[in-house]
């Protein structure tokens, strides 16, 4: 019954010579896509220009204490970005394997020495040994010359389970946008992305969601509008590439447009699409609520050959949403509409993950022309909460050369000339390490053989010495007042020598 309508209400219209013909309609759907298309290639543009900033600067040697209370995080950017106005930044940390998310936006310069362009952070948290965080920023792209507003570049939570459809808690926002600009069902809100997989064994899936002011998604009617959701995905770093990549939502055109991953075409010197096709029908969609979702594996579209190199330089996505309508007017000449466009947003899919940790490491002491250095190493690359040098009763800050903390840093102090015994305190936050170590001459030791430093030689030196020899596998064993040979060991050698000294031999 229901296909004879159809047939009735087609026949009217013919009769009417109101039936868009198969070439209107192949040219209005070739519109829609230039129309995608456009705004993909205006994104790539856009993030191709401000990623060498941000994919080096912003996102570069990310690193955080170990899982604490006090949770600190670091992330290095230059002047370059910085420069950039309304340029911000939040933490988002998990103590609770990402059932919930501590948002802190208090991201700022630390103006230290030897973090002279590290942007820092400190999150209280409720403790445990297991942390998952990842870090947000937004920079206004105007400053930089290019014209989407604020633009958001964000890791995201980690879907390690491949959850579908993935709950608000696993997504990361990366594109925002005012609400009231058209129909509440086709006016964009936000864009929201996650990833599975692993960037070091292959990311496997890519989610992402188009959130809306409204109900979605009002597919149109036979007659029109039809209309068209769109997720559109570019590789900035395929720079002469001219193709996108989409999830699209749509059942009209007449059949000629459903549901999938669509592949576009264009030319960057005419600016014209060339044409569309429907990469894939294999993805997983959602239009219930108020949000369009669509997952696929990510092969499927950074195996084309369209795509470009991948992984690329930021393990990232641009991300443009993008709705477009069209209706019986393509008969009398009409275009499609665009109905809205989101902000650009970039998806960089890497989350800091720690579950359990190590101590940290101090090797490789140094003294030298008044300089103090000590290498630090740790495991987890998590930074040093403390980093300090004491000597007598002062302490000095130590400064690092590097934050690649997996690979050893080389934290030093000028101390000044002179001697002692001197103890390093280092902490990846949770976990403590110490060093002792002697400097050797000037202040070390005042009187030999007086190894309480009272002033006087005598029987109860001869007892300490003889404690550090019984003692020998202590971590503080050695006193430079008993080593009368200044053989760097403490031995029987060194109580002959006291006891000769004692009788003025």
């Amino acid at each position: 019954m229901k296909n004879y309508i159809l047939l009735l209400l087609s026949g009217f219209i013919l009769t009417n010579d109101q039936y868009p013909t198969q070439n209107q309609i192949d040219e209005a759907l070739n519109q829609s896509m230039q129309i995608i298309w456009e705004e993909a290639m205006r994104a790539k543009v856009a993030v191709r220009q401000a990623t060498p900033r941000i994919r080096e600067e912003l996102l570069d040697n990310l690193c955080s204490s170990a899982p604490t209370t006090s949770f600190v995080t670091h992330a290095d950017l230059s002047d370059s970005l910085t420069s950039a106005t309304n340029t911000t930044a939040s933490v988002f940390v998990s103590t609770d394997n990402q059932t919930t998310w501590i948002e802190n936006n208090e991201v700022a310069p630390l103006n230290q020495v030897g973090y002279e362009t590290t942007w820092g952070a400190t999150t209280a948290t409720s403790g445990g040994d297991n942390v998952h965080w990842y870090l947000s920023g937004s920079l206004d792209s105007e400053s930089l010359g290019l014209g989407f507003g604020q633009m958001i570049i964000s890791q995201s939570p980690h879907n390690e389970n491949n959850i579908w459809p993935p709950p608000s808690n696993l997504y990361g926002l990366i594109a925002s946008d005012i609400n009231g600009e058209t129909d509440a069902g086709q006016d964009i809100v936000g864009m929201r992305a996650t990833y599975s997989g692993d960037i070091t064994t292959g990311i496997t899936n890519l989610y992402a969601s188009m959130d809306l002011d409204g109900s979605c998604c009002d597919e149109g009617g036979f007659f029109g509008p039809w209309n068209l959701y769109s997720i559109a995905i570019v590789n900035p770093d395929a720079t002469e590439s001219p193709t996108e990549y989409a999830y699209v939502f749509g059942n009209g055109g007449f059949g000629q447009i459903y549901p999938g991953i669509y592949k576009i075409d264009g030319d960057l010197t005419t600016g014209q699409v060339n044409g569309f096709e429907v990469l894939s029908t294999d993805f997983q969609y959602s239009t219930s609520g108020n949000s369009f979702q669509a997952t696929s594996a990510l092969d499927i579209i950074v195996n084309d050959s369209g795509w470009g190199v991948w992984p690329n330089s930021f393990n990232g996505v641009a991300i443009v949403g993008a709705n477009v309508a069209a209706d019986l007017s393509i008969v009398t000449g009409g275009t499609p509409e665009i109905k809205d466009l989101s902000d650009v947003g970039v998806l960089v899919m890497t989350t800091q993950i720690q579950n359990g940790n190590t101590s940290p490491v101090l090797s490789n002491f140094i003294y030298e022309d008044g300089i103090a250095s000590v290498v630090y190493t740790d495991a987890e690359n998590n930074l040093a909460t403390n980093h300090e040098l004491m000597i007598e009763d002062m302490v000095f800050i130590m400064t690092p050369d590097a934050h690649t903390y997996s690979e050893g840093v080389t934290f030093s102090a000028d101390i000044g000339s002179g001697g002692g015994n001197v103890e390093l305190y280092f902490s990846d936050g949770a976990a403590s390490v110490t060093l002792q170590e002697d400097l050797g001459g000037g202040s070390a030791c005042q009187l030999a053989g007086d190894a309480n430093a009272d002033g006087t030689v005598n029987v109860i030196d001869i007892v300490l010495t003889t404690n550090l020899i019984l003692c020998s596998d202590c971590p503080d064993n050695y006193n430079a007042c008993s080593d009368l040979n200044g053989d760097m060991m403490i031995n029987v050698l060194d109580i002959v020598a006291i006891v000769n000294q004692i009788l003025g031999l």
